[in-house]
């Protein structure tokens, strides 16, 4: 069992054990450097008033939560509200509907409120510190179990990845995300399921992260995970609701609903859409498909998503059957990981900032040798780092590589469990 781990560790890490470690070593500085100079990059932009371009995203989260201190609510999700409060920002439109909307839950504003109390270009800065304090507690909780050169390499690699420093840029939530699934990752780990829910109670931010880990946390058995992350969510609404009332949670549902449709049919280019924006820029199985076919080609492209959907979660749940996920071997941990995998896949609204829960993979796999365990930290930061190129590019190397690590894993349990039965039969 330990070479097969090896051997499985080692292909996620980018490669095989050929691979010296003045290699790994290089491209992990590289993607330091590269980091660190976005980041400056990042501050610098921060400091000056914003202005039309690119980076809008926190627009939609400053209008959010300046309507929950305006005592309006009931207008987080009407267009021409959060468009007003944008416009005293940047007069000019910005985004595919010359706005950003907001589509995360009510309690997510009240979250943003006291942030949005702050005049917009230095709520943008608070934000941004406060999401990269988060994103050091995450680098270096995921680089805990590394020696100290490897640690300190490692969270750097975290937070100076460029989808860390897109979701600074936006303003995004993502940061927060990563948080919850380390923090999840760690008490699951010690069995504290009860905790293990709450922490990823934070998924509710994007309700279509959280359905998959619970559904395979219920096919687990893992009751008290499951109903501590519903309750985690229930918590969030209630403690929002005396500054957002119950009926705007009514209204997010059909809300929600309508945005989910909207990504798969067209986001606008072929009928008019609640959400609209530029699904081919997004990666995912969806994302991938819409860059390859065109976003007009609605049927082909669900009819594909859909297949390819079915096909990995079925084997995924072929694989899990086979080998049980779970913390107490390196064959469960790594089903964990090629869950992670599954979960960012689906999602048909992985945008840039939302791939650094990709490194999520090195968490679930521990604890791995130190040698195995730094090959899997750069393999993890060199397929956040592809993200990069893709925009410009078009070519979708996330998807393509992430894909192709979760069947890779997959199949790779699948076949060390099939070839004993295989061989005895060839051999009856």
């Amino acid at each position: 069992m330990a070479s097969r781990s090896t051997s499985l560790t080692t292909a996620i890490a980018v490669g095989s054990r050929r691979i010296p470690d003045p290699v790994l070593w290089t491209a992990a500085l590289g993607l330091i450097a590269i980091g660190s100079a976005l980041i400056a990059a990042l501050f610098q932009e921060l400091g000056a008033p914003m202005a039309a371009g690119i980076h809008h995203d926190f627009l939609a989260f400053f209008a959010a939560g300046r309507l929950v201190l305006e005592g309006r609510p009931g207008d987080l999700y009407d267009a021409a509200a959060i468009t007003a409060i944008q416009r005293t920002v940047i007069p000019t439109p910005v985004g595919a509907n010359g706005y950003m909307p907001f589509i995360n839950p009510p309690f997510a504003a009240v979250a943003f409120a006291p942030i949005a109390a702050l005049p917009a270009e230095g709520a943008r800065l608070a934000w941004a510190l406060l999401s990269l304090g988060m994103l050091i507690v995450a680098g270096v909780s995921i680089a805990r179990p590394l020696p100290p050169r490897e640690r300190v390499a490692t969270a750097l690699l975290v937070v100076l990845s460029f989808p860390a420093y897109h979701s600074l840029a936006e303003g995004q939530w993502s940061a927060a995300m990563l948080l919850g699934g380390v923090a999840a990752l760690a008490a699951a780990r010690r069995g504290s399921w009860r905790l293990a829910g709450l922490a990823l109670a934070t998924w509710w931010l994007k309700p279509q992260l959280v359905v998959l880990p619970l559904l395979a946390l219920a096919m687990d058995r893992r009751w008290s995970a499951v109903a501590w992350t519903i309750l985690g969510g229930v918590g969030l609404m209630i403690l929002s609701l005396p500054f957002t009332g119950v009926a705007i949670y009514v209204q997010y549902v059909g809300y929600l609903v309508q945005v989910a449709v909207s990504h798969f049919n067209g986001a606008g280019v072929v009928v008019r859409s609640v959400w609209e924006g530029e699904l081919g820029t997004s990666e995912g199985l969806n994302g991938m498909l819409v860059g390859f076919f065109g976003q007009g080609a609605v049927t082909v492209v669900d009819v594909l998503w859909a297949a390819l959907v079915v096909g990995l979660v079925a084997l995924w749940l072929a694989a899990a059957a086979m080998e049980r996920p779970g913390f107490g071997s390196a064959a469960g941990r790594r089903m964990i990981a090629a869950g992670v995998g599954v979960v960012l896949l689906v999602n048909p609204n992985l945008f840039i900032q939302d791939c650094v829960l990709v490194f999520l993979l090195l968490p679930a796999m521990w604890p791995l040798p130190a040698r195995d365990a730094w090959r899997a930290v750069v393999g993890v930061a060199v397929l956040a780092a592809v993200v990069l190129l893709d925009q410009p590019l078009g070519s979708h190397l996330f998807t393509i590589l992430l894909l192709a690590v979760v069947v890779w894993l997959c199949g790779s349990t699948l076949a060390h469990h099939l070839r004993p039965a295989v061989r005895g039969r060839l051999t009856a």
